[in-house]
């Protein structure tokens, strides 16, 4: 009876990691909170401020800011789907207030019966914004794993 309880248990935590996982990439527009944990979920148009508690070296305890009062630990966040030239895009705008580099990850779904998939993404140096683009319509994204180096 006692091998048996390691492995129960050792179950339900191989169980219950992906469920967790789950929750976020099934979280419909209408039901979004934006910060799920330690990652922030996006749809179209969404635009929104965070704000890190914790700034060592990982970004985490995250708050929503209605306006961007003191910008010094503040990111801007906007994805939008707009004209890019010749042709529409979507596009994520992070703002980095931070005198390092901020670094994240990101996963994107393109319509709400896909899969999320990892897609790359540049570092934001200090101080300024980065932009992502890509030229097909994303539903929403996953942004993850917030750093600064």
């Amino acid at each position: 009876m006692k091998k048996l309880f390691p492995i129960t248990a050792l179950a339900i935590i191989l169980m219950t990691k992906p469920a967790l996982a789950q929750t976020i990439e099934n979280v419909t527009k209408d039901e979004n909170k934006f910060i799920y944990s330690n990652s922030i979920k996006l749809f179209l148009g969404d635009s929104i401020y965070l704000y890190p508690s914790k700034t060592e070296i990982k970004l985490t305890d995250f708050t929503l800011r209605q306006k961007l009062n003191d910008s010094s630990n503040i990111i801007s966040i906007k994805f939008t789907y707009e004209k890019f030239g010749m042709n529409n895009a979507s596009l994520l705008k992070v703002t980095n207030p931070f005198s390092k580099q901020l670094i994240y990850k990101a996963k994107i779904r393109y319509n709400s019966h896909g899969r999320y998939s990892e897609t790359s993404i540049m570092p934001v140096y200090p101080k300024i914004f980065g932009m992502e683009m890509w030229q097909n319509r994303i539903e929403s994204i996953i942004l993850y794993d917030f750093e600064l180096k």
